[in-house]
């Protein structure tokens, strides 16, 4: 019964994508509207848990309604954006594993003729796991809240100062691993060395504080293991950001970054670190982007991570309704208690775009890990349909 009610939901679900016709955004005044959201997916996962012996299959469909405001246009001095979707989540053979995920976004700008301020806020949950949070046998569940402020002032027609502060909270339901805090404040000073150029020096802060529960930490009284200090990162770092081609633009930094665990007794870490991100038109109809990121890290456990990390995705425009996209990341992790993984992940597909609200998507995605910790040595493979109409 449950194939047979998930083979009609795929009918179902690519009938009602397929179909959605335009239906323009409700206006609130010359610079406001709302619209409502509806979307929907279909996934096939052969690997639900990421498993590293026993690969569990199963389909899953996802509904997701929700409501999208704005207020101000992208050239104007001011602008505001705020969406709220829900995603319910079904599992065909798994039921136990049924969710339902908020997903709540904020972002805007503020623009003066020698300034400019961003902010940005989400919340959401989250209910997979990866390399870093792998249950045998269930999903790490997760809320994750993020909070951002920056701006960014003129001094001079060639110089100007960047300041930002960023939070990031991520809150387990699983006992056993650690919640995580993180505040960020990056100092940047640019001056320009090229009409569309800038050079950098900057500095930025971090710290990264780690809490279990009161629950699991009184179930279990003096384990050493109930506590870990804090992590302070110190990035002291050069960098361009701007043209670097007639068709390329990029943002790079490098620099050395130092963490310091605030143990007696225990040495500070010392890593080379760098972050760039280039984006390149290679044609009037298609892009390419490369982001490099080495940094430190931290999992679900407390554990300190050196992180390499490089992204590559692309996209096309096959036709007037007809796109393609790809990406491809490598990533190689080294825990501080000798763990030592390398990851592979990526997808490809397709989207068709009837109209400006309208979308229907079909995708390949596939995510290997290749570790010496053997229950994170997974593959899995999934593919993903879906659709979204405004109105």
């Amino acid at each position: 019964m449950a194939k047979k009610s998930f083979s009609f939901s795929v009918l179902a679900v690519l009938s009602f994508s397929t179909l959605c016709t335009y239906s323009s955004a409700v206006s609130m005044g010359e610079n406001g509207n709302v619209a409502w959201r509806i979307g929907g997916g279909i996934q096939y996962n052969d690997n639900i848990f990421l498993d590293s012996i026993d690969a569990e299959s199963d389909q899953i469909i996802i509904f997701s309604p929700g409501v999208e405001l704005s207020y101000g246009q992208e050239l104007s001095n001011a602008n505001v954006k705020i969406s709220y979707v829900h995603d319910f989540i079904t599992y065909a053979d798994n039921s136990r594993l049924n969710r339902d995920n908020p997903d709540a976004k904020l972002s805007g700008f503020y623009r003066s003729p020698k300034s400019v301020i961003n902010y940005g806020a989400f919340y959401r949950e989250n209910s997979q796991n990866d390399a870093g949070n792998n249950l045998v046998g269930d999903l790490a569940q997760r809320s994750v809240l993020h909070l951002d402020l920056g701006g960014e002032w003129d001094f001079s027609p060639k110089s100007s100062v960047s300041v930002a502060y960023k939070y990031d909270d991520v809150s387990y339901d699983n006992p056993r691993f650690f919640d995580r805090d993180s505040v960020v404040v990056p100092v940047n000073f640019y001056w320009a060395i090229a009409p569309k150029l800038d050079m950098s020096v900057g500095y930025q802060h971090r710290n990264t504080s780690f809490e279990r529960g009161a629950d699991f930490i009184a179930q279990n009284p003096g384990d050493p293991l109930n506590i870990r200090p804090d992590y302070d990162d110190q990035f002291i770092n050069v960098g361009l950001r701007g043209s670097i081609g007639a068709k390329t633009t990029a943002e790079i930094r490098i620099g050395t970054q130092n963490r310091d665990f605030n143990v007696r007794g225990m040495s500070t870490e010392d890593l080379l670190s760098a972050y760039a991100r280039v984006v390149w038109a290679a044609t009037e109809k298609s892009e390419v982007s490369f982001v490099y990121s080495r940094d430190f890290n931290a999992d679900s456990y407390g554990t300190s991570i050196k992180s390499d990390d490089l992204q590559i995705s692309g996209s096309t425009e096959l036709s007037k309704n007809w796109a393609g996209f790809a990406s491809l990341r490598l990533s190689s992790d080294d825990y501080s208690l000798g763990r030592s993984d390398d990851g592979v992940s990526g997808q490809v597909g397709v989207t068709y775009a009837p109209n400006s609200n309208t979308a229907v998507s079909i995708a390949y995605i596939f995510y290997n890990n290749d570790s010496d910790f053997a229950p994170a040595d997974f593959d899995n493979n999934v593919i993903n349909i879906s659709g979204t109409l405004r109105y």
